[in-house]
């Protein structure tokens, strides 16, 4: 397999300077670089994983709550790794999210970080990306230690996502330690709170938590960034808080 290592010492803004800006190349995992950010203090990997079409773009530019907030997140203890396509042309419908290829990919990456690595490694998928942290877990459950369901996909009448929610593809038992983070006013059809907390309610887990937030003033569309369903205006508190329970979940 070949792999490429562009290491930068990260001195640029956004990234602590404790944290090595990194870009991987692994053949059986993407065409397209994996952004990383490697802390020698890190206690655990952490695999992001965005929704809407995929993380598409070789820099990993997006608007998705994971990308903005990843000068939070890597200023903790912590690898931080943004899950990229297939390529630039991929897009990540609900059916490949939840599909045995995708998975496959998600194994790969989680392998050559054994490779890097002896740490605990956790998926995290925000929106459309939590299919992908779900369906893995179930596929592979020995192979992380848990995930993180922000924004997550539950009970809906959406053609295209009605067979994808947590219910679905979960049901009611993990074998991974899990936590579910969603805002109350989430107003996307797709992602309603009360189906998240009815979800997180039955669910059977090694160890669980929710984290249910309030607040945020939302100007874009329901289902984007710039809303509840994003966190708007309350971004930072989130990453923080998700943060918070990672760190205590490793150290059980």
């Amino acid at each position: 397999m070949r792999i490429i290592i562009a290491i930068a010492i990260a001195v640029l803004v956004n990234v602590p300077a404790w944290t090595k800006s990194i870009e991987l190349n692994f053949d059986n995992v993407s065409k397209l670089p994996i952004q990383a950010y490697e802390n020698k203090q890190a206690k655990f990997n952490f695999i992001a994983i965005i929704g809407g079409a995929g993380l598409k773009n070789k820099k990993a530019r997006s608007k998705n709550f994971l990308v903005t907030q990843k000068s939070i997140f890597t200023n903790s203890h912590l690898n931080y790794y943004l899950f990229p396509n297939w390529s630039e042309s991929e897009r990540a419908n609900y059916q490949l999210r939840a599909s045995a290829k995708r998975a496959n990919r998600i194994l790969e990456l989680v392998s050559e970080l054994r490779k890097r690595n002896s740490l605990p490694t956790y998926l995290g998928g925000f929106s459309r990306g939590s299919v992908d942290a779900s369906s893995f877990a179930k596929k592979h459950p020995n192979k992380i230690k848990g995930i993180v369901l922000m924004s997550g996909v539950y009970t809906n009448s959406s053609k295209k996502a009605e067979l994808y929610s947590m219910e679905n593809i979960v049901g009611s038992k993990i074998d991974v330690n899990t936590l579910v983070a969603h805002h109350k006013e989430d107003a996307c059809k797709v992602t309603q709170f009360k189906h998240a907390k009815s979800f997180y309610d039955g669910l059977q887990a090694p160890a669980k938590q929710i984290l249910i937030f309030k607040g945020g003033v939302p100007s874009g569309r329901k289902c984007g960034p710039l809303h509840h369903h994003g966190y708007e205006n309350i971004e930072e508190r989130a990453a923080k808080k998700i943060i918070e329970w990672l760190m205590s979940d490793v150290l059980k």
